[in-house]
């Protein structure tokens, strides 16, 4: 399998208080690996999209005549890290969640395998590590800080 990179992407990356892009030289750095693609994948779309059938909060993006299900962005991560508690359960359900955002890679062939792990650092921060491994290889492996937002609701 030959892996093309990405091409065209603003590289993305994650920061404490969301993403942001970087500027050098008067230039926008680009993407020539998955770090946007993954990106997109957890925080893209609609934060309230929570990927149930028949969910009016859908991204209007993925109603567009020719978009393919691999390509949707749907932030089922996104809508529990945002939108639920910090428990046990929660975490476990978002790095499921994180999985089934990040499947287009297993559908378009890319890799065969997304592995997940987060972990509760204070009350309202999370680390996600997500690793994406193809043919036995580690292709992507990122880890991202995050502010837990509903961990203050409760």
């Amino acid at each position: 399998m030959s892996l093309q990179p990405f091409r065209g992407d603003i590289l993305l990356y994650d920061t404490p208080d969301g993403g942001d892009i970087n500027i050098t030289e008067g230039l926008i750095e680009s993407d020539s690996a998955f770090n946007t693609a993954v990106y997109l994948s957890l925080f893209g779309g609609n934060k309230d999209d929570n990927g149930r059938i028949k969910n009016r909060k859908t991204w209007w993006g993925n109603i567009l005549r020719g978009v393919n299900e691999n390509q949707r962005l749907v932030s089922r991560f996104q809508a529990i890290v945002f939108g639920l508690p910090m428990t046990t359960k929660n975490i476990l359900n978002a790095e499921e969640a994180a999985r089934l955002d990040l499947a287009w890679v297993i559908g378009e062939k890319i890799a065969d395998e997304i592995l997940t792990d987060g972990r509760a650092i204070t009350h309202n921060r999370f680390n996600l590590q997500v690793k994406i491994n193809a043919k036995g290889q580690t292709i992507y492996d990122n880890a991202f800080a995050i502010y837990w937002r509903a961990a203050n609701a409760i």
